[in-house]
């Protein structure tokens, strides 16, 4: 142990001792004081910084210090740049300044439960402390390219690059070099790199109890091809460390055939079938080079795509600290394994291409994901089962031994970021999904929270638990669906159904509901039962929820067995929509299909959409005869209304003849319930004159309620 580490140590150990001294009140605000005041003294945290591979650009929209310590930011996508260091314990002051700008005009730092706030804002620069570690998401001036700052705890495990049991890339016999991407260059990289994996596999199981030989593989961009994971081996990628794909389709397997996307799919890295005890960690980055892959057409006609990290049949498999970035693919696909641990990752993925989830949960038990940030297009944490002749699992190379459950899976202090689901059981459930709980979890940006979604299969779904959730931006739609929460069932491809039962969700903030609305919608044949909801806080509430109704859940079918906590009230009565199937009439349509009719249907899944780009918009009911009338409910697709009125008249033949009952210029979408002083007419409109969007005013549903009678 160096002096230095022993200092550190030694450091730590007496403010931990200091801490347990603080002297504690039943005073809560003594207490705060207290705490603060030691946390002001503490020693602030040590940080190291790490030199990315030359292959990445530096960002052009920020710069970052740490505790003063000028950190890297590499360009990323369009939607985000990113910067990685390790920290000791202790607080951090981040020195974040905007590029190409003359000040910082506005901010905000997610995850929002942190309640971070700036130290100071000068010119450019927004200064912000974290007392420990963290993934954070910074927004600044509305910048469609946030910042992603992955802040990892110092490693307390690097290996020495040689020794016994050290089997390093750039030493003898394997002598890899970081140049050459021809395929003759590329093909006898990843030999060698094969061959220390296959002779550091037989170390460690010659040595017994447990043991790994280790890969070190040295800071350097590696292109290599496929490669595969023996038991008894771990390996190390040094900060700096960066394994490239080659985008070339000739340089891989296929090992299946993506329907959906229609091209072929290499497991990239991968474990042998039947293989235990394997490790990859460190502070290095596993780069897919995926769009590139995805667009080579010259070598197959069709380009590829690719699961970047496949752990395959194998045991106690373990994966700590890596990159994880741009696969084209499922970045991380578990399949028929037990006992594996994923912490510390980083999911960097494109939010501009399909199919590339972050890690996928695949007929897997025993699984934890720990303090991992996952940022892709496609849902970036979810389980699934699939059957033996779905594409995943049927191509030319089949998943060995038979289906099984997902079992006993963790997802806790995650961080997704998608255009799809956040958090998702789902779709297949071929075999039974059970004991999976989503813990402590944020959803930065998603069309849909967390949900179960059950498409394909007859399993059944049970014992989910959502705890402790924090949803912050629900923005966009995923088909139909842009919610905090769903839970839905649907007979996808003829593949059968299977119920849903026991889910508790508790513990949950939510910061934004959603454009549209949340559903339990189960089938005939086909329930959802058994849930409970504990302490569900809807936008803008300081008290639970104590209805379905309050909580957003509007779409309810097959159903039961509902438990609301702390409190628990009756649900509004259902009133009489009396504009249920009336005769209506639209300014236009946004398409050659007639879909004026779906605007009262009854049906949330069907919608009504005017001309794209025009203003005024809007449809009228016809009541059939005069009605006392005093509120409406507009369920928005996301292209909502901004500026609307709400119009009633007895003939429609004039424009004049119509009069407002409400008017707004703050239209906010999702379900708005408007409510006005008692009118009589036969006629009511909804008539927008400023669209939120670039397209249309496109309504799920509109409805017509009286007075009691």
């Amino acid at each position: 142990m160096t002096w230095a580490k022993k200092w550190f140590n030694a450091t730590v150990g007496l403010t931990l001792a200091a801490v347990m001294l603080l002297p504690l009140t039943l005073n809560p605000q003594a207490n705060a004081l207290a705490s603060a005041e030691f946390l002001e003294h503490s020693a602030p945290a040590s940080v190291i910084t790490y030199e990315p591979s030359e292959r990445y650009e530096d960002s052009a929209n920020y710069t970052l210090k740490a505790n003063g310590v000028s950190v890297p930011v590499i360009k990323g996508f369009s939607d985000y740049d990113y910067a990685h260091f390790s920290m000791s314990e202790g607080p951090v002051t981040y020195e974040l300044t905007i590029l190409n700008t003359d000040k910082v005009h506005e901010y905000s730092i997610s995850p929002k439960k942190l309640g971070i706030q700036a130290d100071k804002i000068e010119g450019r620069t927004l200064t912000f402390t974290t007392q420990s570690d963290e993934y954070l998401i910074v927004m600044m001036n509305n910048r469609k390219t946030r910042m992603v700052i992955a802040a990892d705890p110092l490693e307390s495990d690097a290996p020495a690059s040689t020794g016994a049991g050290i089997f390093n890339i750039t030493s003898a016999p394997y002598h890899v070099t970081p140049s050459g991407t021809s395929t003759t260059e590329v093909s006898a990289r990843t030999a060698a790199i094969q061959h220390a994996i296959d002779e550091a596999s037989e170390y460690g199981t010659s040595e017994g109890d447990g043991k790994q030989g280790i890969v070190y593989i040295p800071a350097g961009t590696y292109s290599i091809g496929n490669l595969v994971l023996r038991s008894n081996t771990a390996i190390y990628l040094e900060p700096g460390a960066t394994l490239l794909g080659t985008g070339r389709t000739d340089h891989y397997a296929e090992h299946w055939f993506k329907d959906s996307m229609g091209r072929p799919a290499t497991w990239w890295i991968s474990t042998e079938f039947q293989s235990e005890n394997i490790r990859i960690y460190g502070r290095g980055t596993i780069d897919g080079n995926g769009q590139v892959l995805h667009n080579d057409k010259e070598t197959n006609g069709k380009g590829m795509i690719n699961n970047l990290v496949v752990p395959i049949d194998t045991s106690r498999f373990v994966m700590d600290g890596i990159i994880i970035r741009e696969s084209s693919g499922w970045a991380v696909v578990t399949v028929r394994s037990n006992d594996l641990t994923f912490r510390n990752l980083k999911l960097f993925n494109s939010l501009g291409m399909g199919e590339n989830d972050g890690i996928d949960i695949c007929e897997s038990q025993d699984v934890v994901v720990q303090n991992v940030i996952g940022i892709s297009l496609d849902d970036p944490f979810s389980t699934k089962a699939w059957q033996e002749d779905t594409d995943i699992a049927s191509g030319k190379v089949p998943w060995p031994g038979n289906p099984e459950p997902v079992q006993n899976v963790l997802f806790e202090d995650t961080i997704a970021w998608t255009l799809c689901y956040g958090y998702k059981v789902g779709q297949g459930v071929m075999q039974n999904q059970s004991d999976i709980v989503f813990r402590n979890g944020v959803v930065y940006k998603a069309a849909v929270g967390f949900a179960i979604h059950h498409k394909y299969g007859t399993g059944t779904v049970s014992d989910v638990r959502f705890e402790s959730m924090d949803v912050e931006d629900i923005s966009g739609k995923n088909e139909d669906n842009s919610a905090w929460m769903t839970l839905f069932i649907v007979n996808g491809s003829n593949h059968g159904v299977g119920p849903i039962h026991d889910v508790k969700v508790k513990d949950i903030t939510v910061r934004d509901a959603g454009e549209s609305f949340a559903k339990i919608k189960g089938m005939e044949g086909a329930l959802i039962t058994d849930l409970t909801f504990e302490n569900i806080f809807m936008p803008g509430e300081s008290e639970p929820a104590t209805t379905l109704h309050e909580m957003n859940f509007l779409n309810k079918e097959h159903y039961g067995d509902v438990t609301i906590r702390p409190v628990q009230n009756n649900e509004p009565l259902p009133k009489t929509n009396l504009a249920l199937h009336r005769p209506a009439v639209g300014s236009s349509q946004d398409g050659l299909e007639d879909t004026v009719p779906y605007v009262n249907d009854g049906n949330l899944a069907t919608r009504f959409g005017t001309k794209r780009g025009v203003d005024p918009g809007w449809v009228y009911i016809d009541l059939g005869e005069i009605k006392k009338i005093n509120e409406v409910r507009l369920y928005w697709e996301a292209a909502y209304g901004k500026s609307y009125q709400i119009q009633v008249t007895d003939d429609p033949s004039q424009e004049t003849h119509w009069r407002d009952v409400f008017s707004t210029t703050a239209g906010k979408g999702g379900l708005e319930v408007i409510t006005f002083d008692e009118v009589e007419a036969r006629y009511i409109r909804m008539h927008g004159t400023v669209r939120a969007t670039i397209y249309g005013y496109s309504i799920w549903e509109f409805e017509v309620y009286g007075p009691p009678q």
